[in-house]
């Protein structure tokens, strides 16, 4: 029997997708080729930081909302909470960026107001005391990522979805241009409409359509120490830029010259913290080219970095122990935001990806947004600037 709609991808955008989309009595599968949240979703740091982007600004609201009734709702408990933000600068060209990020903020909705560097000592004795200064902003949230997804998917499974891991998706089906399924190692399974939310593997997925979609993969590593010991960090803790000629500064895929070049230059850090319950905190962050999108060997030099970076801005973690390192590999889209609604020339195919570093702020709307343009065939004007077609023009 076909399915109305087959939703590639278990992370938190497809789990989202699939709860909407089971929620409106439509018949869906949800396909994982590994273990739920096992991409991008399962390898960040789960916060919810506010966007100044214009687009997002309503999507962030929901998202608060949507996790706050799926933490009270849910029987996995996910640690959904608010939670301090400080963009911090090292010299006074990082002040001056943090004061532009807390302006769009502030104009975006999201109250920012600048602290100085006895202030800043005092929200957080564990940064270092030559520290320029730092923007506040409220709203920011935080979680467990995984168990948000696992949470989600527990929701589309009560709403009457099907959710099948470890099934990876191989290619799709066709009738004329129009797509009609998928095909796993089982064979093909029909469905009236395919949604890929299957992060930087839905482009070439796509591409079997006649569909391109410039999503492409920018690898980020984090590490995870100890408990601290002589300082406890109340609040998230970030750079108010990226540093480097790769990745998310130019938001577009790797020139051959940016493959070519030394690893140094290829790999971009900033500096970012955040708290866990437990006291452990979570450093990042890095991006580099991810063409082969299982290929870590960027982890030696970028763990480096980013263990540098730690230690220049909070020298309380220099004698904390490291647990763990971790990379994954984000969806990037050329202009930064995600990629929501019909593949372009393709019927039937449906695009959720491209989220970037916004993931589990943009998921919520953004699966909304799909489910509803998906049931009325009609476009909501909030969904217009993810509109995959804006970057026909551009190849």
């Amino acid at each position: 029997m076909a399915h109305d709609v087959i939703v590639v991808g278990g992370g938190i955008a497809g789990c989202a997708a699939a709860e909407r989309l089971a929620g409106q009595g439509l018949n869906v599968l949800l396909l994982e080729r590994g273990p739920l949240a096992g991409g991008a979703t399962g390898r960040n740091q789960g916060g919810l930081l506010p966007s100044p982007l214009p687009a997002c600004g309503g999507l962030f609201g929901e998202a608060v909302t949507f996790y706050e009734r799926a933490e009270r709702e849910s029987e996995v408990p996910f640690r959904f909470r608010p939670h301090g933000y400080l963009l911090v600068a090292a010299d006074e060209e990082g002040m001056d960026r943090a004061r532009g990020h807390g302006h769009a903020l502030s104009d975006a909705g999201f109250p920012a107001h600048e602290v100085g560097p006895r202030e800043l000592r005092e929200l957080e004795p564990g940064l270092a005391p030559d520290l320029a200064g730092a923007v506040l902003v409220e709203g920011a949230h935080a979680l467990h990522p995984v168990l948000a997804a696992t949470a989600l998917a527990g929701r589309a499974a009560r709403a009457g979805a099907e959710i099948r891991t470890h099934t990876p998706v191989r290619g799709l089906t066709t009738d004329g241009d129009r797509v009609t399924g998928v095909v796993t190692d089982d064979g093909p399974l029909p469905a009236g409409a395919v949604v890929l939310a299957a992060g930087p593997w839905s482009r070439s997925l796509a591409q079997q359509a006649g569909s391109d979609v410039p999503v492409f993969g920018a690898r980020g590593w984090l590490l995870r120490t100890a408990p601290v010991t002589g300082a406890v960090f109340r609040h998230t803790l970030m750079q108010s830029t990226w540093h480097g000629p790769v990745g998310l500064k130019r938001n577009g895929p790797p020139l051959l010259a940016d493959v070519a070049a030394p690893a140094p230059t290829a790999t971009q850090v900033v500096f970012s913290l955040q708290p866990l319950p437990g006291g452990e905190v979570v450093l990042g962050s890095s991006a580099g080219p991810a063409l082969q999108l299982d290929d870590v060997r960027d982890g030696e030099e970028a763990v480096a970095l980013i263990a540098a970076a730690a230690a220049r801005h909070a020298p309380v973690l220099a004698k904390t122990p490291v647990r763990a390192a971790w990379s994954g590999v984000r969806p990037m889209s050329p202009d930064g935001l995600p990629v929501v609604g019909p593949a372009s020339g393709a019927p039937g195919l449906w695009l959720l990806t491209g989220y970037g570093i916004d993931g589990m702020p943009l998921a919520p709307g953004t699966a909304r947004l799909l489910t509803e343009y998906l049931m009325s065939g009609h476009r909501p004007a909030a969904a217009e600037p993810f509109a995959p077609e804006r970057f026909d023009e551009e190849g």
